[in-house]
């Protein structure tokens, strides 16, 4: 892993902090449009149903948007920001 400046590491960070966001406000969109009422409808029946559903929606979230936005960064040719980035930047090695 190459060193980087962490002018140029932050500047990554801020990027993918950007493109994550977006992703995150167009699904918020999406489940507010398409499953707020099967979502409000197992809320009301099954509070043990609704908790697994909301625990599976949020680790599918995190799946996609981590794959989408690596994708993404990948695409436009920048570095991904990580712990790693962080501690080889500011580390005496």
């Amino acid at each position: 892993m190459k060193r980087m400046e962490p002018g140029i590491l932050f500047r990554n960070l801020l990027i993918e902090i950007v493109i994550y966001s977006f992703l995150i406000f167009g699904y918020y969109l999406l489940v507010l449009r398409w499953l707020d009422d099967w979502l409000m409808t197992i809320f009301n029946t099954n509070l043990v149903y609704y908790a697994f559903v909301g625990l599976g929606m949020i680790f599918t979230q995190a799946v996609l948007l981590d794959f989408v936005t690596s994708y993404l960064m990948k695409f436009i040719k920048t570095d991904q920001f990580g712990i790693k980035r962080i501690l080889d930047v500011f580390s005496d090695r």
